[in-house]
């Protein structure tokens, strides 16, 4: 017999499958005197949804596949070192991952034991904007051979967003942010270049490193791609790289308008079931019909989440 018990337990990840891509003819709305070619555009259309939780049982290094309801914990909630054993340079099953279970103080990532891991000095090349955060960028090149994608996304607004990603993850991160259509504007073997080629296109003033966290108002693909072609080309004249000219979006495969939740709304005793992710959320049930959706980054490596895993029972005695 299998009877469930609750379990409070760590975000770890919110894995997203993604299908595609469709091909889809961008003409210009009926009435429109411009176009983005000569020709009719196109755009690469693929859809996330969300395949399902990773969690980690407070102490244990293992995590677990989950997909059923969850409850958020009681806070306050403890941060948990980011640091696991899957490669950097390749795709792994993040379901084989060991985790780090201890804690960090404060808005550390990574405990002292990974502080100078492949891992910690990645993120820190991505993250932070200084000369300290290039020399990281250097490090992690003398650790791994890799491929990295610079790319931006257009998500409705002044400016586009410039982004660096490892090559084999570039479109499940674009469909981890809000966004309407994207662009890879180049790709490099080394994380320096691509990291330093983001950080002079956003000191250009053309895009911006940030974004707002927001659901686009409307999936308006042609003039999307009109302001990011634009803004790409300005990026191409300033540094001289070739753009392929492919446009592509991650669009939610389902049709949800789903209302912003802060975490601080839901009560403890509400259960929340999943519906969806995209664009860095989690989008789940709120009941009466309407679905809610919570910043996935608010929740993730925090004992956030409370959910129902399966022990082994006792046969019952006669």
């Amino acid at each position: 017999m299998i009877i469930l018990t609750s379990t409070r337990a760590i975000l770890r990840l919110v894995k997203l499958k993604v299908a595609g891509p469709k091909r889809q003819e961008l003409g210009p709305p009926k009435g429109f005197v411009f176009s983005l070619t000569q020709g009719p555009a196109q755009l690469d259309l693929y859809y996330a949804d969300l395949d399902y939780l990773l969690v980690q049982p407070l102490g244990y290094s293992d995590v677990f596949e989950y997909r059923s309801q969850i409850k958020l914990a009681p806070r306050p909630w403890s941060r948990y070192c980011e640091w696991h054993d899957g490669p950097l340079d390749e795709p792994d099953d993040p379901r084989r991952r060991l985790y780090c279970p201890v804690t960090v103080r404060g808005d550390r990532e990574y405990c002292s034991k990974h502080s100078r891991s492949e891992r910690a000095l990645y993120m820190f090349c991505l993250q932070y904007h200084s000369e300290r955060a290039l020399e990281a960028c250097r490090e992690v090149d003398k650790m791994i051979k890799g491929e990295y994608a610079v790319y931006m996304l257009d998500y409705g607004g002044d400016r586009p967003k410039v982004g660096t990603t490892r090559s084999f993850r570039l479109i499940e991160r674009i469909a981890e942010q809000p966004h309407i259509v994207a662009t890879t504007v180049a790709v490099v073997d080394s994380v320096y270049r691509a990291r330093r080629l983001e950080m002079d296109i956003s000191k250009s003033g053309v895009a911006a490193e940030s974004r707002r966290y927001r659901w686009p108002g409307s999936q308006d693909y042609y003039f999307a791609a009109l302001r990011l072609s634009i803004s790409v080309k300005k990026v191409i004249s300033l540094t001289g790289f070739s753009w392929d000219e492919r446009l592509f979006a991650v669009a939610p495969a389902q049709e949800l308008r789903p209302h912003i939740i802060e975490t601080s709304e839901v009560p403890l005793s509400q259960a929340l079931r999943p519906l969806s992710a995209w664009g860095g959320f989690l989008v789940f049930d709120y009941g009466r019909g309407q679905a809610g959706a919570l910043r996935v980054s608010e929740l993730l490596h925090r004992d956030s989440v409370v959910v129902e895993l399966p022990v082994p029972g006792r046969p019952s005695g006669r």
